[in-house]
C-alpha cells in the first residue's frame, strides 16, 4: 500500500470476490486463446472500495509510463475527500467536476489532478472554475478503454478522450448546439494548490498556451513543479474570456497570478476538438511534443496509435482457459503495470529535474519519475525484467540519474523532484534486480555510476559525495546490524535495509566486486537480532539490546511501516528463508506459524463484519505490501501445496473484475502484478534471479518477449485443480518450486502436472 502518511494505507475494500462472468473453469472445453489483450483490459477495476480498500486505479485515457494520464475528476456521496479520490476519481461517484490531464495510479495520497477542461452548454462570467460546471453522467454511459476514455453528461455532451504519451485529443460534441470549453489553470486535487499560472489566447490561431506552478500532497515535498502546455481547437471561436484572481471573466486573452483561467465558446455545428501537449521541461518543449505526436486532426489515428502501444505490451502473454472474469482480472493487472513508471522527458528526450539548472537529454533511454518503490520493487519491476525489459532498461538508467541528481537514489521520486515518502533503500532492489537479470549490462560507465551511487550509500561511513538516498539510517544499522527502537518504524527499517543488503550484494557478484557482496550478505542476516524468542516476533530493539515496552502481534505501532509485527515478520523471509526457519525453530515450525497467519486470515474473512474490509487485516492484509511474499514462503521452507493453496486463496477471494476488484491501493500496479506473476505459477525473489514456483490458474500461458516464446502449459488447471503433481522444463523434470531466470529466456516449454489434491511434489520439509 506504500501510503506515505499511512492516509495511504486508506486503501482495502469490500472486495466483492465472486468470479463472474464464465463457467468455473472444471467442466467444458477451456476457453481458447486470447487473441487481443485488449478486449480484455478494464480500466475501471479497482477504482472502488472503501477506506483502506480503495484501489485507486486511474480511469482515464493514458499510454505506456505517459505524462499525460487525462481523465475525470468526479465527487459523489463522499464529496471528494481525499482518501477516496487519490487518482480523482470513485467508481461510486456520479458527478464529474472536470477533466484533468495528470494524475497518479493507486498511490495512496492525492497529487496532481491540473489542467482542468470541462464543457458546458451556457457559460456564466461570474462563474469561473471548471467546478462550477460539474455535470452528473451515468454509468452506463461510461466507457473506459486502454488509451481512451468516453462518457456523456447529463446535458447530453459527449465526451471522448484519447491520450498520446506527452498529449491528448478531446472531442465534446454537444449535438449541434453552441459549446464552451472551461480552461481552469487553479484546479488541483485534495491538498494540492497551483501558485501562480499564465494563459495566453491566440483566437486567429485557435491556440491556448501558459503555464502553472502545482505543489500536491507528495510534490510538495520539494517545492513544487512546473507545467507548461499548448492548446489548439480545430473549429473557430465565437467567444473567448479569461480572468484570474477570482475576478468574473471579461473579455482578452491574457491573465496571470493565482485562480487564472479562460473559457472558450464555439459554433454550433461539429463537434468540438481540442488537441493539448504538455511539458515538465519548457513551452518549447510542449509546442514540440503537440507537432511530435498530435500532427494532424485525426482522432480515430491517434486512438489507435494508443491501443497499438498497450497492445505492444499486453500481447507478450496469450492466455489460454480461465474464466472470462479471470482473463479480465489479467489483462487489467497487467495493463496497470504500466500507468506508471511515467515519462518526465519531452519527445525529444529533453529533461530537467528540480536540482538542474539546465536540460538534458537522456541518450537510449527514456527518463522516467513517479516510482512507488516500496511498493514496487516487490512485483512491479521483476514483472518488468522478465515480460517488458525495455521498461526495466529505461527504469534502471532512469533510477540511476534521479539519484545522482537528487542526493542518493530516491524512494519516492514523482515529477521532477525526490518526495522522500516511504522507506527502505527499495531503489537498490529494483535497480538489482534488473542488472542481475542483464538488463541495462554491457556499458562498462554506467554500470560504474550504479554501483558507486549503490554501494557508497549503503557502504560509506560517512555520507557519500552523492547522498544516502533511502539508507538515511544506515550508520547505526552498520554498528548495531539493525536499526533501534528510538528511531521510527526501526522494524521495517531494518528489513527493508536487509533485503536492500542482499540484492546488493546480488549486484556486487554479477558486476565483480566479490569482496563487497560477501560483506553485504552477511549485513543482510542482521534483521534476525530483532527476534525475540519469548514472543516469537520480530520486534522494535533498543541500541543497549533490549526489548523495550509492551507487546501485542497485532497492534499497529510505530515500530512497523503500516503493518503490525505479524505482517512484519515475513518480509525478511523473501531473502533469508533458512534464516527465518532457524529462528522458528526449523522449516516444520516456520510452516506451522505460517499456516496459523493464513488459517487466521481465511477466519477473519469469513466471520468478520463485512465492513471490516475497509479496514486494515489483522492477519494476511493483501492490501498493503510487507506480506505480500507470504504465501510464497512455505515453498521456500519446502511446503509448495501450500504455496499453491494459499496464493489461490488470495488471488480467487482478494481479486475480482468489478470496480472493488483490487484489495487496496494498487501503487503504481504492485497488487496487479502479484495477481499476474501468481496466475502464472511464479512469484519472484526481488533483487535476485529466482523464482518461486506456484500455481498456473490458466490452462496455458504462451510468453512471447524478445522472439522468444515460452509456453507455460498446466492442463486441466482450475479452480478445483490448483495443486502441481510434477513440473518439466523441456523435458526435463524439476524436482524443487523454484527457478532462474535464463531458464525464462531459454527454456521452451514449462508443463505443469496439475491436481485435484495435495502432492509431495517439490516437497523437503
Amino acid at each position: 500500500m506504500g501510503c506515505r502518511h499511512f492516509v495511504h494505507g486508506l486503501a482495502v475494500a469490500a472486495i466483492v470476490v465472486t468470479a463472474c462472468g464464465g463457467d468455473d473453469g472444471d467442466g467444458g472445453p477451456p476457453l481458447p486463446e486470447v487473441t487481443d489483450p485488449l478486449e480484455h483490459v478494464d480500466p475501471t477495476i479497482g477504482t472502488g472500495g472503501l477506506g483502506f480498500a480503495y484501489g485507486a486505479s486511474f480511469v482515464g485515457a493514458a499510454v505506456p509510463h505517459g505524462l499525460v494520464k487525462l481523465g475525470p475528476d468526479t465527487k459523489g456521496p463522499f464529496g471528494t475527500v481525499a482518501f477516496q479520490h487519490y487518482s480523482g476519481y470513485w467508481a461510486g461517484d456520479d458527478i464529474v467536476q472536470a477533466f484533468t490531464h495528470l494524475h497518479l495510479h493507486g498511490a495512496g495520497v492525492a497529487d496532481f489532478g491540473i489542467l482542468a477542461v470541462m464543457p458546458t452548454r451556457v457559460f456564466d462570467p461570474t462563474k469561473t472554475r471548471a467546478v462550477d460546471y460539474e455535470a452528473r453522467f451515468a454509468k452506463a454511459d461510461e466507457r473506459a478503454r486502454a488509451g481512451s476514455y468516453a462518457t456523456r453528461l447529463a446535458d447530453g455532451t459527449a465526451v471522448e478522450l484519447v491520450a498520446t504519451a506527452r498529449g491528448a485529443h478531446h472531442v465534446y460534441d454537444f449535438g449541434g448546439a453552441t459549446g464552451t470549453l472551461v480552461i481552469d489553470l487553479a484546479k488541483a486535487l485534495g491538498g494540492g494548490e497551483i501558485l501562480d499560472a499564465e494563459i495566453h489566447l491566440d483566437p486567429i490561431a485557435h491556440t491556448v498556451r501558459g503555464r502553472l506552478t502545482h505543489r500536491g500532497g507528495m510534490t510538495g515535498s520539494y517545492g513544487g513543479h512546473e507545467l507548461w502546455f499548448v492548446m489548439r481547437t480545430r473549429q473557430d471561436w465565437m467567444d473567448r474570456v479569461v480572468w484570474s484572481g477570482g475576478t468574473p471573466a471579461v473579455s482578452g486573452t491574457d491573465a496571470t497570478g493565482t485562480g487564472v483561467g479562460a473559457a472558450i465558446t464555439i459554433a454550433g455545428g461539429q463537434p468540438v476538438e481540442l488537441q493539448v501537449a504538455v511539458s515538465l521541461v519548457s513551452a518549447a518543449g510542449a509546442e514540440a511534443n503537440l507537432a511530435a505526436e498530435l500532427p494532424a486532426w485525426d482522432v480515430g489515428a491517434t486512438r489507435a496509435a494508443a491501443e497499438a502501444a498497450w497492445r505492444e505490451k499486453l500481447e507478450v502473454v496469450k492466455i489460454t482457459g480461465g474464466t472470462v472474469a479471470e482473463r479480465r482480472t489479467f489483462y487489467t493487472s497487467l495493463y496497470h503495470a504500466f500507468l506508471m513508471p511515467t515519462f518526465i522527458g519531452d519527445a525529444s528526450g529533453a529533461f530537467q529535474l528540480k536540482t538542474m539548472t539546465a536540460p538534458e537529454t537522456a541518450t537510449g533511454y527514456a527518463q522516467l519519475s513517479d516510482f512507488s518503490l516500496w511498493d514496487t520493487y516487490r512485483t512491479v519491476h521483476p514483472l518488468y525484467a522478465w515480460l517488458a525489459p525495455e521498461s526495466a532498461h529505461d527504469s534502471t538508467y532512469s533510477l540511476v540519474r534521479l539519484g545522482e541528481a537528487l542526493g542518493g537514489c530516491p524512494r519516492w521520486p514523482i515529477a521532477i523532484g525526490e518526495s522522500g515518502t516511504m522507506l527502505g533503500a527499495s531503489c537498490d532492489i529494483a535497480v538489482a534486480d534488473a542488472m542481475v537479470k542483464g538488463i541495462a549490462r554491457g556499458d562498462a560507465t554506467f554500470e560504474g555510476r550504479a554501483w558507486t551511487l549503490l554501494r557508497e550509500a549503503a557502504m560509506s561511513p560517512t555520507v557519500p559525495p552523492l547522498g544516502r538516498g533511502g539508507r538515511n539510517h544506515v550508520e547505526i544499522y552498520m554498528q548495531l546490524r539493525y536499526v533501534p527502537a528510538s528511531v521510527g518504524r526501526s522494524v521495517s527499517h531494518t528489513t527493508e535495509y536487509a533485503h536492500d543488503d542482499f540484492a546488493l550484494a546480488n549486484l556486487g557478484d554479477a558486476l565483480g566486486h566479490g569482496a563487497d557482496a560477501d560483506a553485504l550478505r552477511t549485513r543482510s542476516h542482521g534483521w534476525r537480532s530483532l527476534y525475540d524468542p519469548s514472543v516469537g516476533f520480530l520486534r522494535a530493539r533498543a541500541e543497549d539490546g533490549t526489548f523495550p515496552g509492551a507487546f501485542d502481534p497485532l497492534d499497529l505501532t510505530d515500530d512497523y511501516a503500516e503493518a503490525n509485527a505479524w505482517h512484519s515478520l515475513w518480509m525478511a523471509g523473501a531473502h533469508d528463508a533458512i534464516g527465518m526457519a532457524e529462528l522458528l525453530g526449523g522449516r516444520a515450525a516456520l510452516v506451522a506459524k505460517l499456516e496459523e497467519f493464513f488459517t487466521e486470515a481465511r477466519r477473519d474473512w469469513e466471520t468478520a463484519d463485512p465492513s471490516a474490509a475497509n479496514f486494515p487485516r489483522p492477519y494476511y492484509w493483501h492490501g498493503n505490501e510487507p506480506d505480500l511474499n507470504a504465501a510464497f514462503l512455505f515453498a521456500q521452507a519446502g511446503r509448495p501445496d501450500l504455496t499453491q493453496e494459499w496464493s489461490r486463496w488470495i488471488a480467487e477471494t482478494l481479486y475480482s473484475d468489478l470496480p472493488e476488484g483490487v484489495a487496496g491501493n494498487d501503487d503504481g500496479g504492485t497488487l496487479g502484478s502479484w495477481y499476474v506473476f501468481a496466475s502464472l505459477g511464479l512469484y519472484p525473489v526481488p533483487g535476485s534471479n529466482r523464482y518461486i514456483v506456484a500455481s498456473p490458474m490458466f490452462e496455458q500461458a504462451r510468453v512471447v518477449v524478445g522472439g522468444h516464446e515460452l509456453i507455460i502449459a498446466a492442463p486441466g488447471a482450475s479452480s478445483r485443480r490448483r495443486y502441481v503433481r510434477g513440473v518439466t522444463i523441456d523435458g526435463t523434470p524439476l524436482t524443487v518450486p523454484e527457478l532462474v531466470h535464463a531458464q525464462l529466456l531459454t527454456a521452451a516449454r514449462i508443463d505443469f502436472e496439475m491436481s485435484d489434491a495435495p502432492t509431495s511434489w517439490g516437497r523437503s520439509d
